[in-house]
C-alpha cells in the first residue's frame, strides 16, 4: 500500500506543481494494466470555505485512453460538472480515437495495485429527478425489466424504499436481486446525492459494477440530486 501512495505524490509532484490527489481506497477488483494514456488531474482545494474542484489536464491527448484522478474528499456537486465537459471534449474533439476510453483511477487494497474503472457511457443526469420517477415517464423502454432503484446518501443508503447499513448492502441486494427478478433480467439504478464524497461514490460504484452479468445490468443514466430539491429521498 505504501507503494502506491509515494507513487500517487511522486506523479503529483512531477506532473502538477507540487499538487497531491489523496485517491479513493477501496477493496474491490479493477483494471491493473493501461497502456497509451494520459491523466486528468482533480485536485482538491478550499477558498473562501468553499471545496473547489482545480482540474488539470494540461498533458491529456485526445488519442489516448483518459486516466481521472480523482481527489477523494472531494463531493459530487464539485467534480461532476468538470467531468460531463471532459467527457464531452474526450469524444468529440477533432483527434478523438475510436477505442480510446475514460478511467477512474483508484488504491485496490486487495492487490495493493494502481487500478482502473471504465467510465464510458455514463450519462450524469443533474436535473434532481430521481430514477424511480424517470422509470414512470419512460414505462416501455423499462417494462421488460426488474427494475431496482439504489439511492446512496452521505449517511445511509436505499434498495427502493428500504434502508440499508453500509455493510449490509451488498448481501441484501444480491438477495433482493434473486427474489424480486421473477425470470426478468434486473435492471440497477443509480441515485446519488450530490453531497456525497468521491471516495464513497467509488466505493458504490466499484461494487455495483462487479455485480454485472447477464442476468444483472446497470443503468447507463446516474441520477446526481440535490437533496433540496428531493423531498423523499431519505436524506435525512
Amino acid at each position: 500500500m505504501k507503494k502506491i501512495i509515494l507513487l500517487l505524490v511522486t506523479l503529483a509532484l512531477l506532473g502538477c506543481a507540487k499538487k497531491e490527489v489523496q485517491l479513493p481506497t477501496l477493496a474491490e477488483k479493477g483494471l491493473h494494466e493501461l497502456f497509451n494514456h494520459s491523466e486528468v488531474w482533480i485536485f482538491f482545494e478550499v477558498k473562501n470555505h468553499d471545496t473547489i474542484a482545480d482540474v488539470n489536464r494540461k498533458n491529456t491527448i485526445s488519442t489516448t485512453h483518459w486516466i481521472f484522478n480523482i481527489d477523494k474528499r472531494l463531493p459530487l456537486k464539485a467534480i461532476i460538472p468538470s467531468i460531463r465537459k471532459l467527457q464531452y471534449k474526450h469524444a468529440n474533439s477533432i483527434h478523438s480515437e475510436e477505442g480510446m476510453h475514460n478511467y477512474f483511477s483508484y488504491a485496490d487494497t486487495l492487490s495493493k495495485k494502481l487500478s482502473f474503472l471504465k467510465f464510458d457511457g455514463i450519462i450524469f443526469k443533474t436535473d434532481s429527478l430521481l430514477s424511480k420517477y424517470f422509470i414512470k415517464e419512460n414505462p416501455t423502454k423499462y417494462v421488460n425489466y426488474n427494475n431496482i432503484n439504489l439511492t446512496f446518501n452521505p449517511n445511509n443508503t436505499w434498495i427502493n424504499d428500504a434502508k440499508m447499513e453500509r455493510d449490509e448492502l451488498k448481501t441484501t441486494l444480491l438477495e433482493f436481486i434473486d427474489f424480486s427478478s421473477e425470470g426478468k433480467k434486473t435492471m440497477l439504478h443509480l441515485n446519488f446525492n450530490e453531497n456525497l464524497l468521491y471516495q464513497d461514490y467509488l466505493f458504490y460504484k466499484t461494487m455495483i459494477h462487479n455485480f454485472k452479468n447477464k442476468y444483472i445490468e446497470i443503468n447507463k443514466i446516474e441520477f446526481i440530486f440535490n437533496p433540496t430539491k428531493v423531498p423523499d429521498c431519505g436524506c435525512e
